[in-house]
């Protein structure tokens, strides 16, 4: 299922947001993008996130904005700045430069100044990740809820389409029986043969059973009955277990199908595969 959910926290002088996307996918395939200064973080966010998200394709971003002086810290080299500024005055004297070195000579200077975080705000920076971490996902799983409720409904309207025409194939199932037996006598009459009454009795009882698809009919009701149940759970691997029950029930209808030699009955269990194809194809977007 898709799912959105995003916060923000201030603390430390620090400002962050974080937003947390997702759709469904067999496994965990989680991708995050942190600020440089919060990657010794990230262990703890992939746990945190694992936690409460088993599956999904996930994509968490975290933005990060220093709002307070006390979240920076500036560290300079100073042997670079004497460095440049020996070799400056030096350009000075000889007339080849008409000013001594400035601060924008060392900051132009590569790595001689670093500007980052505070190693005390680089820690309150990992509880607020977690924090807004937490919050991002607990809105991300409420819209993973809210589809989960639409695709709820969907379902439950398949299961009851399901259980009509199965039981308008049951009503057709001993017609299915009869039918069969029937067009054996035709051909055996048509064909102008003896056949002993015993023997004729048992082929016909073969075919009947051979034609039979009552077998096929209550294992599918009673994969329906195991459907209702899975709908009416909480908890994870929902969409695993569906999917598995959808296929249990393709595979009855497609011998139900296959043995069908009536009309109607053909078109009850054409109806049946195209609902569960359908609910298979929702089922990818269940957690």
């Amino acid at each position: 299922m898709t799912g959105y959910g995003r916060a923000e926290v201030e603390g430390a002088g620090l400002r962050l947001r974080v937003e947390v996307r997702g759709v469904n996918h067999k496994g965990l395939d989680l991708q995050v993008s942190l600020p440089s200064s919060l990657l010794s973080h990230e262990p703890a966010l992939r746990n945190a996130v694992r936690q409460r998200v088993p599956r999904g394709r996930v994509e968490f971003r975290a933005f990060l904005e220093t709002v307070g002086a006390e979240a920076v810290e500036v560290r300079y080299s100073e042997a670079a700045a004497r460095a440049l500024g020996a070799f400056a005055d030096d350009l000075r004297r000889k007339g080849l430069l008409d000013r001594g070195m400035t601060l924008t000579d060392l900051l132009g200077l590569p790595d001689a100044v670093q500007v980052r975080l505070s190693p005390a705000a680089e820690a309150e920076g990992g509880r607020i990740l977690l924090e807004a971490a937490e919050a991002a996902l607990d809105r991300f799983r409420e819209t993973r809820r809210a589809e989960g409720r639409r695709l709820e409904g969907q379902f439950r309207a398949a299961l009851a389409s399901l259980n009509a025409l199965r039981r308008e194939a049951e009503a057709l199932a001993p017609e299915q029986a009869a039918q069969a037996a029937e067009r054996l006598s035709q051909r055996v009459a048509a064909l102008g043969a003896t056949v002993e009454p015993g023997r004729m009795e048992q082929e016909v009882a073969l075919v009947a059973q051979r034609a039979d698809v009552t077998e096929e009919l209550v294992r599918l009701g009673a994969h329906l009955s195991a459907l209702e149940a899975l709908l009416g759970e909480e908890g994870g691997e929902q969409g695993r277990r569906l999917d598995h029950l959808l296929q249990e029930m393709q595979r009855e209808v497609s011998t139900l199908l296959a043995k069908s030699d009536l009309l109607a009955l053909t078109q009850r269990g054409l109806d049946m595969r195209l609902l569960i194809e359908q609910m298979r194809e929702q089922a990818q977007n269940v957690a």
